[in-house]
């Protein structure tokens, strides 16, 4: 980049340059703030979709094998939590054995509702649960009324909480398939 502005520089006249800097200047403000910010925000809701996915596709598994007169789309609610309520109410997954994923995936729903629905704007009430899991997050920043800001570590440490949450959600299949078949 600094080496186009250089050409461009040389190219057109001196009453030219302080347009053309502040141009660069604009840009490198985007490529170094505002893109990255957008890029992690895009990949929470991706992460999220692939995690919604995954247990939708389970859930459909479930009513399949297990000859179930209640689907998915039966319950109410929608998303991640619907599936989850699906997997202990109908299915009877223990998720009791799971610690700390769960609280924590609950929360990056709320953030994501919070990207996908509000453009990434905290609501102005300090109780939200939303406010209230940014707070108490180490790669989450927000004030009320401010945005959400998703520091560069926090993907790779809810990938590290999804990867656990699959683990033990993987224990519990089998457990059920087991039993089921026993």
């Amino acid at each position: 980049m600094q080496e186009e502005v250089g050409k461009l520089l040389e190219k057109y006249p001196e009453k030219h340059h302080e347009d053309i800097v502040d141009n660069y200047s604009w840009e490198l403000h985007l490529s170094q703030s505002k893109y990255p910010g957008l890029h992690r925000e895009s990949l929470v809701i991706t992460i999220f979709n692939f995690l919604e996915h995954q247990l939708n596709t389970l859930c459909s598994i479930f009513y399949e094998s297990i000859d179930s007169k209640l689907k998915l789309n039966d319950l109410n609610g929608n998303g991640v939590e619907r599936a989850l309520l699906y997997l202990t109410k109908v299915v009877k997954i223990d998720l009791s054995k799971f610690g700390y994923e769960l609280p924590i995936i609950k929360g990056v729903n709320l953030v994501r509702n919070l990207i996908v629905h509000n453009g990434g704007g905290l609501p102005d009430d300090p109780k939200s649960k939303v406010n209230k899991f940014v707070q108490s997050s180490e790669y989450l920043l927000g004030v009320e009324g401010g945005f959400v800001n998703i520091h560069p570590e926090f993907i790779d440490f809810f990938l590290k909480v999804l990867e656990s949450f699959f683990e033990k959600l993987d224990l519990e299949v089998q457990s059920h398939i087991q039993s089921y078949n026993g």
